[in-house]
């Protein structure tokens, strides 16, 4: 019975302990395209889940924008797609960036989400785009990865 008791206060100590380094290693990813596990806090880490992440803006012509992304997902996902997915913009560099419209939550239950939306926007303002690319695996394993996309100039 000692035994039994001494293994499992073991466990839970090495459990404690994975968590927090898994947990003191986490932060913020700049925008890319390589992998990554780690998670920004909005959900349980757990790496690997997402394999490979982009978001890109471009013109398609004088007065639309283009948004195109990928979220690549391990095939033991069951839910993938985008969080929070925010199309934002200002007037100069030196201005900050503001909501200028907002597609909300994107996902698909599968484990790859491409997404091609085009949007018509105002001349005269810097475009960019901002989500958390999300998977998930099951309710105790997601992972989210913060991208924001290029600035276009219209």
């Amino acid at each position: 019975m000692k035994a039994k008791r001494t293994t499992a206060f073991l466990m839970a100590v090495i459990c404690m302990l994975g968590c927090f380094l898994f947990h003191s290693s986490a932060e913020e990813t700049e925008p890319t395209v390589s992998p990554s596990a780690l998670d920004d806090g909005d959900g349980t880490l757990a790496s690997g889940l997402i394999l490979q992440f982009y978001l890109v803006l471009s013109k398609k012509n004088s007065t639309t924008l283009n948004i195109a992304g990928l979220t690549d997902c391990n095939a033991v996902v069951v839910k993938c797609g985008y969080k929070n997915l925010k199309v934002q913009r200002r007037a100069s560099s030196s201005d900050s960036w503001s909501d200028y419209y907002n597609y909300g939550n994107l996902y698909l239950d599968t484990f790859a989400y491409a997404l091609s939306r085009n949007l018509t926007v105002d001349p005269g303002y810097q475009y960019r785009v901002t989500c958390k690319h999300y998977a998930k695996k099951n309710i105790l394993n997601t992972q989210t990865i913060s991208n924001t996309s290029n600035i276009v100039t219209f």
